[in-house]
């Protein structure tokens, strides 16, 4: 199979090199802690399968709403004014699989080609590259112990270290 032009300018998952890794490793015997994929190294805890069980027996099986559903915006919603008082409406919300899947359809729906975007290094290594993938180029910017690991303005127009 060829893959697109698109597809090739990517590269190689770190994450799941790092995870390959470990999983070697502790194949050998060695004791590794894997933080490649960001997975818990405890088993999804009985309540929640009980849950996820019940929500199938119950025939909670279809497609939702692109956004998610409405009990679990408003779920969110009183989350965020109970333990951050946020004030948000459920049309604020916007559910997804995870930060990449968020990101990828955030970057895919307003960058134009060669678009810039500004990322704070270190980031998740992911993140240059779904970027790239919606046509727009990464500059990393330096976020490190010097600037208290943020950036602003100023450290945005003095330490792009990455074009």
């Amino acid at each position: 199979m060829i893959l697109s032009r698109k597809a090739q300018t990517i590269t190689e998952s770190a994450t799941l090199a790092i995870s390959s890794k470990a999983k070697k490793m502790k194949s050998e015997g060695i004791d590794v802690v894997d933080f490649g994929v960001g997975e818990p190294d405890f088993d999804t805890p009985e309540h929640i399968k009980a849950a996820a069980i019940d929500a199938i027996n119950k025939g909670y099986t279809k497609y939702t709403p692109a956004t998610g559903i409405p009990q679990l915006k408003q779920a969110i919603v009183d989350k965020l004014q109970k333990d951050n008082a946020l004030s948000y409406k459920p049309s604020n919300i916007v559910v997804s699989n995870g930060a990449k899947h968020a990101l990828f359809n955030a970057f895919y729906a307003i960058l134009n080609p060669g678009d810039e975007v500004l990322m704070p290094a270190p980031c998740w290594v992911s993140y240059p590259e779904l970027v790239k993938l919606a046509d727009g180029v990464p500059v990393m910017v330096s976020a490190d112990e010097s600037n208290a690991f943020k950036t602003s303005a100023d450290v945005c127009k003095h330490s792009v270290i990455q074009r």
